[in-house]
């Protein structure tokens, strides 16, 4: 009698490792980026918001200890980012801004216009602010590297969204929930940011603040992040200045690329 072989493929434990790894590679990458968003977060807190079992949290919380990437403040139960992501912050802003460049191009422009300087890139569904140089009024805006916030309103965040490839920003969008005349308006604003190549906002994220947000884009036409120039309302409150501020914003990005 011959032997039936069976043409259906096994699901033996070797076969399934490499897309149980990917998984659990995953897992622990969006563990590790909700720190992006947040300064503490409790074990609980993590479970509820990526919706998986508390004892997986544990397990990877317990990795993402021993590599230095997390730490925990036992008196309370929290967890936080750990000293080795301070490290890929200092690296990411010593190597891939350029070695300096770009500080200095912010240096350079906020000593142009006298306000405060910003570089900001996507993060996941956020802004982030990766460098930032204030202005020396005493009354003036400021926004600290670290800093992020949801990419949807502002100058920075419109910029962004306006030159990030299409599906990209319909999955940012969709993301929100927003009801469809705020999308739609928000999309013909994308339009028209994309036209003239640079975005602004009045009081979109803090009363009395104005601001201007130019693309930087690499050799590909890529977006890398976005140069952002943040002026009290009171100092941008005439065509003529408001000009200013956005030609000099412009002539930034435009080096920095």
């Amino acid at each position: 009698m011959k032997k039936r072989i069976s043409s259906r493929p096994k699901n033996t434990p070797n076969a399934l490792a490499p897309l149980k790894r990917r998984d659990e590679r995953g897992t622990a990458m969006s563990i590790l980026l909700l720190f992006a968003r947040h300064r503490t977060l409790s074990s609980e807190q993590i479970s509820g918001l990526l919706r998986i079992p508390a004892s997986t949290v544990y397990r990877h919380l317990q990795t993402l200890l021993q590599a230095g990437f997390v730490v925990e403040n036992q008196l309370i139960g929290r967890y936080s980012a750990g000293p080795e992501v301070v490290r890929l912050a200092d690296n990411y802003r010593d190597e891939a801004l350029a070695q300096g460049e770009v500080r200095n191009r912010l240096e350079q422009l906020s000593q142009d216009t006298g306000e405060l300087a910003a570089y900001l890139v996507q993060s996941s569904s956020d802004v982030l602010c990766v460098e930032s140089v204030e202005s020396a009024h005493i009354l003036s805006c400021s926004y600290a590297a670290g800093r992020s916030r949801p990419l949807l309103n502002g100058a920075s965040a419109r910029a962004i969204l306006a030159f990030l490839p299409e599906e990209e920003t319909d999955d940012i969008l969709a993301g929100h929930f927003l009801p469809p005349d705020e999308g739609h308006a928000i999309r013909s604003d994308l339009a028209a940011i994309r036209e003239r190549g640079y975005s602004t906002s009045s009081g979109a994220l803090a009363p009395g603040v104005w601001g201007v947000s130019a693309p930087v884009l690499d050799h590909g036409g890529r977006l890398s992040g976005v140069v952002t120039t943040m002026v009290p309302l009171e100092r941008a409150a005439t065509d003529e200045a408001r000009a200013g501020f956005i030609s000099s914003t412009r002539q930034a990005a435009a080096d920095l690329q």
